[in-house]
């Protein structure tokens, strides 16, 4: 009986993730519908939150049933404040990168206030689709196909799995030179890598927090203040 509940807690954190997740998208596509284009295209955003949510919620349960990997689990304080420092730092870190060396342009963020309500939308959908999406299939193919333990099976996912962002942060966004691309390449691959390990360590909801935390002050409130101090916006 205490699985079974542990189990519907679990899947209400992400039910309830979701849902606030949804109204961000509506309130967003009804006041500035091509806000989302530039990233699905003519794709309506609720049909891809839709969709994000299925199969969010179909290869959770696999890898709940499967493995160590949870949801939502209780922590303590500290757990909290490491997934929190641990983000800070990649955002200070990329700041600095900014301002020093990496030319980004000036179009690179979404504008406040429509960002308060837009990242986190996007930081649910990426998390799905660059991560519990492909671990889900690795961990699968793995699984089926070889004869090597969970727990190493785990980690060779995850350390696949964290280079897919980065590939398509190079290949399929602009990148204005070598020197940014290779480094947007590493940063990513790190944070990604950060990520998986928070979510086989602690849980997906963790590792959402983690995204949210980077996101807040890259995209939020940097997104912002680099318009007037780089670029004279």
């Amino acid at each position: 009986m205490n699985i079974y509940f542990k189990g519907y807690l679990q899947y209400l954190v992400f039910i309830y993730l979701s849902s606030i997740i949804t109204l961000f998208v509506l309130v967003l596509y009804y006041t500035e519908p091509s806000l989302f284009q530039r990233f699905f295209g003519d794709i309506n955003p609720i049909f891809v939150v839709l969709i994000t949510f299925i199969l969010g919620s179909i290869l959770l349960s696999y890898l709940i049933t499967k493995t160590s990997f949870a949801i939502y689990r209780n922590h303590n304080l500290t757990n909290y404040l490491i997934i929190i420092g641990i983000a800070f730092l990649f955002g200070i870190e990329v700041i600095i990168a900014d301002i020093w060396f990496a030319d980004y342009s000036a179009d690179i963020n979404i504008s406040f206030p429509q960002s308060i309500l837009f990242y986190p939308v996007i930081g649910y959908i990426v998390d799905v689709f660059f991560h519990i999406i492909p671990i889900s299939i690795s961990i699968f193919i793995l699984s089926v196909f070889t004869k090597i333990n969970i727990n190493k099976i785990v980690w060779i996912s995850i350390i696949t799995v964290a280079i897919i962002e980065p590939l398509y942060q190079v290949w399929f966004t602009n990148q204005n030179s070598i020197t940014t691309a290779v480094y947007t390449a590493i940063h990513v691959f790190l944070i990604s890598l950060s990520q998986l390990w928070i979510f086989k360590r602690y849980d997906f909801i963790s590792m959402y927090l983690f995204r949210m935390v980077y996101y807040s002050i890259w995209h939020i409130l940097w997104g912002d203040l680099r318009l007037g101090l780089l670029f004279n916006y």
